[in-house]
């Protein structure tokens, strides 16, 4: 019973963990990102591309928001963990244009201990 009690709670740890690492890594990178990016777009000149469909329902992290400016843009960042790859989701405009702007490295963060 005690090795199978251990077994679970190894188990529920690894569970618990594994969100808390990609959690970091998006807060990490989103916060070197988001002096890059601002109401007015992107001032960096990224690669653009369209975003994986695996990635396409993800909500992403909220990077800079279209502030008081009506035709201002909106940016997310979409992590694509398996691939190490983070993607910048710019929307708005007169039109809701999207654009996809990645793949970005994604920001290597210290461990919290």
């Amino acid at each position: 019973m005690k090795g199978m009690t251990r077994t679970l709670l190894a188990v529920l740890a690894a569970g618990v963990c594994a969100p808390v690492v990609a959690q970091d890594a998006a807060q990490c990178t989103a916060q070197r990102l988001a002096r890059f990016v601002g109401p007015t777009g992107v001032h960096q000149a990224w690669p653009t591309t369209t975003l994986p469909a695996a990635l396409a329902q993800q909500p992403g992290v909220l990077i800079s928001d279209q502030g008081n400016i009506a035709d201002g843009y909106e940016h997310r960042l979409v992590l694509d963990t398996a691939r190490a790859s983070a993607y910048v989701v710019q929307t708005g405009g007169f039109a809701g244009r999207q654009t996809v702007y990645g793949p970005l490295p994604v920001a290597a963060c210290a461990a919290r201990r």
